[in-house]
This record gives C-alpha cells, structure tokens and sequence, in this order.
C-alpha cells in the first residue's frame, strides 16, 4: 500500500513540475511575443519609387528606367527619441557600367527635448526649395522633378552635420544645420554645383550652415525661406585641409498654396561663388532662377466606387534658370547656352493618394538662341506611409 502511495505521490508531483515547467515557457514565450509587438509598434517601415519612360522627338533618346526605388526605416526609441534613415537606390542598380548607384539619403536621430525644439543629429536633406520637402511622386507634378531644383538648389541634397529645428509661434516653424560642405571640384558649367553634393567625407575644416523658416499662418498656404552657406573642399574628400578659399551662398524663398481645386507653387533660387579662380574651367561665379506651377483639378472619382480615391489635375509649369552668370573662371565667356526656359505640360492623375500616373510634354530653348528637342515623359509612381 506504501509503495502505491509513494508511486502515486511521485506521478503528482511529476505532473506538477511538468505543468509548472510548461507554464513558464507559455509565460516566457508570451512575454518574447509582447517584447516584438512594443518594438513593431515602435518601428516606421514606408518609402517610394517611380519610373519613366521618355520620348526625345526629332530623333533625340528614348528610354524606359526604373528612377528610384527607396526604403525609409524609422524607430520610435522613446517618448522623445527617433531615428530616421532613408535608402536610395536609382536606376535599378549600382556598381558596373550602370549610372545607377546606392545611396543612404537620410540617417538621423532626432532628440525632441521640448515641444518646440529638438536636436538633429546626422544625415537630413538641405532644407531649400520644395523637392527637399516633398519628392515622393504623387506629391508634385511632373515625370521628373523640375530642373531648377536639380541644378540649382540642388535636390535633393543630403547634409551631415547636427541642427535645431522647431516652432517659434504656431505658425512658424525653424530649422538651422551646421554641415560639411561641398566639393568644387565636381562643379560645371552646365551641372552647376549639383556634382559637389558629398555622399561621404564631407569637408568639415571650415562648417557651413543651412537653415529655413516655414509660416503656415493662413489656410492652404505654406510660404519658406532657406539659405546655405559655407566653403568648397577641392577633391580632398575633407582629407588635407584642401579649403582654397571659394564660398558657395544659396538663397531661397518658395511657396505652396491650395485653395478649392487650384494648386500653385513656385521656387525663387539664387547662388554665388567668391572665387571663380580656384574653380573648374567654365564655372560661374552666380547662379539662380525661379519656377511657377499651377495645377486644377477637373474630375474626381464618384464615391461608392473603386475610382472613389482617385483625381486627375492638369498643370502647367513655366521655369527659367541660369547655371554660368557673371564672371567664369578660366576667362572663359558667358556663351548664355546653360540660360534655360522651359514651358511643361502634364496630367498628373492620383489613383489614390498614395499612387499616381503622370504625363507631360517638355519644351526648352537656351539663352544662345538654341532648342532642345522637345520632350514627352510617362510615368507613375507611389508612396508607401
């Protein structure tokens, strides 16, 4: 009877250790399953993409590409602490003889001490014109981002460096940036300062600044200001101290604005250099230009429908720049060929907000009295937020 008693005793017991042993694997399991959901609930995945197909008439090039494809990974440390990054792949690949390349656009963290002010520390965009602000593609017309921006501006353009940004009122918002600066060395006559935007090594013996202001006091509107300057590294990569002297200032000033169906926006750029001696051949010593869109909305999708979300919006955009104005360096003459104006035409028809199709017509004639074939862009594109 004993022995059956202990048997019996040994088996409860052994239950009980089994059922406590697998309640804490379920405990345990649980809790790993809590920890993934506060990260996932913690974690931002989103980004954008679009491609092109362009038709150059009168014989020029024609092409279809795969622009950008870009992945944006964020992570909510704190109640007051963010990283932000952003990765960039163009033209369907990088490396080989492609034009494509791999890029880390964004790479931040963002320390939001108060309300209305926080500290940024490390890659963000150049806060200028509005690409920077806003170049995923169903939120501006065009196949291609307007040219101004490309060239003068020049967008986007990403900065390394640490600022402040914030809100001085309700309806005025700041950011101010002390970065690396650029390489003088990549500058053209034709490209403007667009080859001397740094991917890494960015110059840091003598810091340049850039900043903003965005006033958001009346309805549909939002109006800002940006500005950069600082010194050109020549080449060095911010290697040995290679400053000879040349200084780039970038002002700007843009809007956008939405009232009922219309939508207007425009950019005001301009540039200087303080010594075209030291830079490449051909060179100017000032730069700048503006554009001015509007677009309108003339149909949208009926409700209850599987077109519900969807728009479509004609635009027109008129833009003049100039890439080489005052004196050029090497005592070359101002030929006026990189004074462009350019006239775009296009549908820019929202599937939803978050996916678009576009179409524009291109044309642009130089300062020297020359046009360029006239261009017909295809594209869509969307956003992933």
């Amino acid at each position: 009877m004993k022995k059956v008693m202990r048997a019996a005793l040994f088996c409860s017991l052994s239950v009980v250790a089994f059922a406590t042993a697998d309640l804490e694997e379920r405990v345990s399991a649980l809790e790993s399953q809590a920890d993934l959901l506060e990260m996932s609930s913690r974690l931002s995945i989103g980004g954008y993409g679009e491609m092109h197909v362009r038709s150059e008439q009168d014989g020029g090039d024609d092409y279809m590409d795969i622009h950008r494809a870009v992945v944006y990974l964020g992570y909510q440390f704190n109640d007051w602490i963010r990283l932000t990054t952003e990765t960039e792949l163009e033209h369907a690949q990088a490396g080989g003889s492609s034009a494509g390349y791999l890029l880390l656009e964004q790479f931040s963290v963002d320390l939001q001490l108060t309300d209305t002010f926080g500290v940024r520390l490390g890659r963000t965009l150049a806060p200028l014109g509005i690409v920077g602000l806003r170049h995923e593609p169903p939120l501006f017309f065009g196949v291609e981002r307007p040219d101004l921006e490309k060239y003068i501006l020049p967008s986007t353009w990403s900065i390394d460096g640490v600022g402040i940004f914030g809100d001085l009122t309700d309806n005025i918002s700041y950011e101010l940036y002390a970065v690396g600066g650029l390489d003088a060395s990549d500058f053209t006559d034709s490209t403007g300062i667009r080859g001397g935007r740094e991917s890494s090594y960015a110059g840091a013996e003598s810091l340049s600044y850039a900043g903003r202001l965005d006033y958001f006091g009346v309805e549909g509107l939002r109006a800002g200001a940006g500005f950069y300057q600082g010194p050109t590294d020549h080449g060095s990569k911010g290697m040995d101290h290679a400053n000879q002297g040349n200084e780039v200032s970038i002002f700007s000033a843009d809007f956008e604005y939405e009232v009922g169906e219309l939508t207007l926006n425009g950019v005001w750029a301009s540039g200087a250099q303080s010594d075209v001696d030291v830079l490449p051949s051909g060179v100017g010593d000032a730069f700048g230009g503006y554009y001015l869109t509007a677009g309108y909305q003339v149909w949208s999708g009926a409700a209850d429908t599987k077109w519900s979300e969807a728009a479509l919006m004609p635009f027109v955009r008129f833009s003049t720049f100039d890439t080489q104005e005052g004196e050029i360096s090497g005592g070359a003459a101002d030929t006026d060929a990189h004074e462009r104006e350019q006239l775009t035409l296009g549908l820019h028809m929202l599937l939803t907000e978050q996916v678009v199709l576009k179409l524009d017509y291109m044309s642009e004639e130089r300062g020297d009295g020359t046009e360029k074939n006239d261009v017909v862009n295809l594209g869509f594109g969307f956003i992933l937020q």
